[in-house]
C-alpha cells in the first residue's frame, strides 16, 4: 500500500507530461524509469524537437537542486564543477567552490554533451559512475540521481567519449511530430502550462529504495534469452550493461504497479541495448517478441496501418485526397479485422496482448481523422 502511495505522485506527473509533450511516451517513461532507477538518458535528435524543453518540464518538477548547462568546444571545468578557491589556493589546497554547480545537484541536464572537452570528460565519467567529485584529491558523494544529456548527432570522436556514451544507460532518438492530428495539437499547446505535480527529494528517495525491493528473478532467465537472440543480429551489449539493465527493470515494474517483476516489465530494454541508431528496429522486435508473440505480431500490423494513414494525411488538397482517403480507410478496416484475430489468438493461449487491445483504439482514432480530413465527413 505504501509502495503505491508512493508511486501516485510519478504516475500524475507521467499523465501530465504525455499531455503537454505529444508522441513522446515512450521518452517520458524513460525519463522516470531513470530517475528511479538512479541512471542515466541521452536524447539525440535534431534542433527543434523539443527535447530540452521536456527535460526541464521534468527536471524542475523534483524539488530539490538541478543543474542545466549547454557545453561548447570551449566549455571549462569551472563551468560545471565551480571555480578554484583562491582562499584556498592562499593555503596550498587546489579546491573549487562547487556551491550550485553539477556536484551539488540533485538532477542535472547537460545539452550538447559530446561537445564536452577532455579537461571536462574524466570527472564528468566519475560524477555519472561512482557519483563521486574529486576536490582537492577528495572524494566528495555527490546526491546526482539522473544526468540527462542531449545533442544533435553521435559523438564524432568515440575513442574518446566512447566511455561518456557508455554512461548513458538509456538512449532515445528524439524526432518532429508525425502525426498531422498531433501537430494540430501541437500548435495550440499553451506557451505557460499550469504547474504539474512535484515531487521532493525525499520523496524521490523513497520510492527509490521501494523500486530497489522489487524481485525480479522471474524474469532474469529471459535476459539470457534475449542476450543470446540479440547475438545472432549482431548486438553485443556489454556485461555492465546488463547488470545495470536489472535497475530500470525493476524501476518499470513499479511504475507499473509490480513488487514482482514478469515479462512486459522488459520492454524498456528495447531502449537500452542499441549502441548504434540502426540497431533498434532489430532490438525492439527481439524484445517485443520474447515477451509476447502476439504483441509484435500487433505492432507489425499497426506499423503498416500507420503508414497508410500518413499517406493519406500528406496528400494535397489539389490532388485525389478523397482517393487516398478512401484507400486508407480500407487499410485500416483491414488492419482492425487482423488485430481483433490477435486478440483472439493472444486470448485462446491465455497471453492477453495489451498492445493489440490499444491497437485497436489507435485504429479507430486514425479512422475518424481520415474521416474528418480527407473524406470530409463530421461525426
Amino acid at each position: 500500500m505504501l509502495s503505491m502511495s508512493l508511486a501516485q505522485p510519478f504516475l500524475a506527473m507521467e499523465q501530465e507530461l504525455n499531455q503537454a509533450h505529444l508522441e513522446r511516451p515512450d521518452v517520458i517513461r524513460s525519463l522516470l524509469v531513470a530517475l528511479l532507477a538512479r541512471q542515466h538518458v541521452v536524447l539525440l535528435g535534431p534542433p527543434g524537437t523539443g527535447k530540452s524543453r521536456l527535460v526541464r518540464d521534468v527536471c524542475e518538477r523534483i524539488v530539490g537542486h538541478f543543474f542545466e548547462w549547454q557545453l561548447t568546444r570551449m566549455s571549462t571545468p569551472e563551468e560545471l564543477f565551480g571555480p578554484i578557491s583562491l582562499q584556498g589556493l592562499q593555503q596550498d589546497h587546489y579546491r573549487r567552490i562547487a556551491t550550485g554547480k553539477l556536484p551539488d545537484a540533485d538532477i542535472a541536464y547537460l545539452d550538447e554533451i559530446f561537445k564536452a572537452s577532455s579537461a571536462i570528460l574524466n570527472t564528468l565519467l566519475a560524477a555519472m559512475n561512482e557519483r563521486i567529485f574529486y576536490n582537492d584529491g577528495q572524494a566528495v558523494p555527490m546526491p546526482l540521481s539522473m544526468l540527462v544529456g542531449a545533442s544533435n548527432e553521435l559523438p564524432e570522436d568515440r575513442e574518446e567519449l566512447g566511455a561518456l556514451w557508455d554512461r548513458f544507460l538509456i538512449r532515445h532518438v528524439v524526432d518532429y511530430v508525425k502525426d498531422p492530428a498531433s501537430f494540430a495539437a501541437l500548435l495550440q499547446l499553451s506557451a505557460h502550462p499550469a504547474p504539474g505535480t512535484t515531487i521532493t527529494v525525499a520523496e524521490l528517495q523513497a520510492a527509490q529504495q521501494a523500486v530497489e525491493t522489487v524481485d525480479v528473478s522471474p524474469v532474469l532467465p529471459l535476459f539470457s534469452h534475449l542476450r543470446a537472440e540479440l547475438a545472432k543480429h549482431g548486438v553485443i551489449a556489454s556485461d555492465r550493461r546488463w547488470r545495470l539493465s536489472v535497475s530500470v527493470v525493476q524501476a518499470q515494474a513499479w511504475l507499473n504497479g509490480h513488487t514482482v517483476a514478469d515479462a512486459n516489465d522488459l520492454t524498456i530494454l528495447q531502449h537500452v541495448l542499441w549502441e548504434e541508431p540502426d540497431q533498434r528496429l532489430a532490438i525492439a522486435k527481439a524484445v517485443l517478441t520474447l515477451i509476447s508473440p502476439f504483441d509484435q505480431e500487433a505492432q507489425d500490423i499497426l506499423d503498416d496501418a500507420k503508414d497508410a494513414y500518413l499517406k493519406a494525411l500528406a496528400t494535397p488538397e489539389d490532388e485525389d485526397r478523397n482517393m487516398a482517403g478512401l484507400a486508407a480507410n480500407k487499410s485500416l478496416q483491414a488492419a482492425a479485422k487482423l488485430l481483433s484475430v490477435v486478440v483472439k489468438k493472444a486470448q485462446d493461449a491465455g497471453r492477453p496482448s495489451q498492445r493489440a487491445q490499444e491497437g485497436l483504439t489507435q485504429l479507430q482514432a486514425w479512422g475518424d481523422e481520415i474521416l474528418k480530413q480527407c473524406l470530409k465527413i463530421t461525426f
